[in-house]
């Protein structure tokens, strides 16, 4: 049982790669805030039910989990916006740098270990994302504007802040630097993080006088959808980082199998094409986490 946190992270990968080409099918009938704002706020009435000992949370934590969520909130408009206007397929593996920010993050602040292993593996999802790249910008008849890149790597990095704050609040190491003993559980964590996450929209929402169409986004299946594998994958992204065993840079590496069924989402769903050429690029940095893991 000790090394269950690597099917909760696979699962979430798994869900995680849904979630990208779901989120794509909603914008076709709503905006990008309305699909953020709803599809976390049905998720957080969700989650209500089976969340226990909410308040048995110190005020510094909500701070911590408060910052994290601004985290988020920013790093999804920046994803959500460089969706709607890139191929799934593409933005898909661009977004995998993330991996690079998030290991230097888990050895820098955590003190997590690199072996040999998995440094081969960080290479050649390194590799992997060059391939892609270097065949887009050759031309493949699909633009990657510079501007919406850089949207998907500002993206990567905020996330890559946000997964390495995940662990650090839930080690049970009781000498964390700032936070000291305070605990918080997988059930806390994510109640209190998708409330803030729903405020910080909310006041987006509010200050920049958006228009939101209710009754549609409530009809958009899509973000019901959304709602449902948003709390199981976070679910499960949680019990993984409470897990002792688990690391940030395994981890890390593990989220990238969503690369693969984003892209056959974007084949299947989107008709997208140069689909061969970007498995093979995914099967290149598939091969570097399975070798991270050995």
């Amino acid at each position: 049982m000790q090394h269950i946190w690597i099917l909760f992270i696979l699962i979430y990968g798994i869900v995680k790669g849904l979630r990208e080409g779901l989120k794509k099918k909603a914008m076709e009938k709503n905006s990008v805030i309305e699909v953020l704002f709803f599809y976390t706020l049905f998720g957080f009435f969700m989650i209500i039910p089976f969340s226990s000992d909410i308040f048995q949370v110190s005020a510094l934590l909500h701070l911590v989990i408060m910052f994290k969520s601004a985290i988020i909130f920013v790093a999804w408009i920046c994803a959500l916006n460089s969706i709607k206007r890139l191929p799934l397929s593409i933005y898909s593996v661009i977004d995998m740098g993330r991996v690079i920010f998030a290991v230097l993050l888990g050895v820098l602040l955590l003190g997590e270990k690199l072996g040999v292993f998995q440094i081969i593996g960080i290479v050649l999802v390194i590799v992997g994302i060059t391939l892609v790249n270097v065949k887009t910008k050759r031309g493949t008849g699909e633009k990657t504007n510079k501007r919406i890149v850089l949207l998907v790597l500002i993206s990567g990095v905020l996330n890559s802040i946000s997964a390495t704050m995940d662990k650090w609040l839930m080690a049970t190491d009781t000498n964390r630097w700032l936070i000291g003993d305070s605990v918080i559980t997988s059930a806390q964590l994510q109640f209190w993080y998708m409330l803030y996450l729903v405020l910080w929209y909310g006041a987006y929402i509010f200050f920049k006088n958006e228009k939101i169409n209710v009754r549609k986004c409530v009809k958009n299946p899509w973000i019901w959808i959304m709602s449902i594998i948003f709390v199981l994958g976070d679910r499960c992204l949680f019990l993984a980082n409470a897990n002792p065993n688990s690391t940030v840079v395994v981890m890390t590496l593990i989220k990238q199998s969503s690369v693969l069924v984003t892209i056959f989402m974007g084949k299947l769903v989107f008709k997208e094409k140069h689909i061969a050429y970007r498995v093979f690029c995914a099967i290149t940095i598939i091969a570097g986490i399975m070798i991270s893991l050995i």
